[in-house]
C-alpha cells in the first residue's frame, strides 16, 4: 500500500505539469477532513488524475497540507472496471471480491524516511471506506470521503476520516 501512495504521488506530479486542452471550471481546489480530532486542508498541489487504459479505469485524488517535512498528504482513489460517474464507492466487509470497483483512501501522518506513519483503508473491509462523487466531468470532480484506515506498521492501529470533502480540478486525463 505504501508503493501505491508513492506511486500516485508520483504519477500526480509528473501529469501535473501537462497542458490542459479542455475549458476548467471554476474550483477551489480543495480537500478538506477530519482526521482523528484535527480538521485538516490538503489544498497544497490538490488535484486529480482520471486514467483509463484497457478497460481499467482509475481515478485518483490527492493534496497536501503544506510543504517540507511536516506536511501531510491524503489520496482519494477509486480503481473500476467500468468508468467513474457520479455515484458511491464503498469498500466494506460485504463488497464482494468479484466488485467491479475498489475505492482507497490514504492518509500520510508523518513521511518521515525514519519513522513513516501511514494509513490506508482495510483491504478486508472490516473498517469501511466510502468515496462519493457528487460531480464529475471531463475538467472537475466534487465528492465526499470517509473511513476507518489501518497503520500500514502494524496493520492494527486506526484513524478515522470523517467529513472528506474534495472539489479539485481534474489536472491530466489519460486514455490508452
Amino acid at each position: 500500500m505504501k508503493k501505491l501512495l508513492l506511486f500516485s504521488a508520483c504519477v500526480m506530479l509528473a501529469f501535473s505539469s501537462c497542458k490542459k486542452s479542455a475549458p476548467k471550471v471554476t474550483s477551489s481546489n480543495s480537500i478538506t477532513v477530519t482526521v482523528g480530532s484535527s480538521n485538516l486542508n490538503f489544498s497544497t498541489a490538490a488535484s486529480a488524475l482520471l486514467a483509463n487504459s484497457s478497460g481499467s479505469y482509475v481515478l485518483l485524488i490527492s493534496g497536501a497540507t503544506g510543504t517540507g517535512s511536516n506536511a501531510q498528504a491524503i489520496s482519494i482513489a477509486i480503481d473500476s472496471e467500468t468508468p467513474i460517474v457520479q455515484g458511491t464507492y464503498t469498500l466494506n466487509s460485504s463488497t464482494n471480491t468479484n466488485a467491479t470497483s475498489f475505492p482507497q483512501i490514504a492518509y500520510v501522518q508523518s513521511a518521515s524516511t525514519t519513522n513513516p506513519v501511514s494509513f490506508t483503508s482495510d483491504p478486508t473491509g472490516t473498517n469501511a471506506s466510502t468515496i462519493t462523487i457528487t460531480s464529475i466531468n471531463p475538467t472537475n470532480v466534487q465528492g465526499t470521503f470517509n473511513g476507518v484506515l489501518l497503520s500500514d506498521q502494524d496493520g492494527t492501529t486506526t484513524k478515522s476520516v470523517t467529513d472528506g470533502k474534495f472539489n479539485v480540478d481534474i489536472t491530466a486525463s489519460k486514455q490508452q
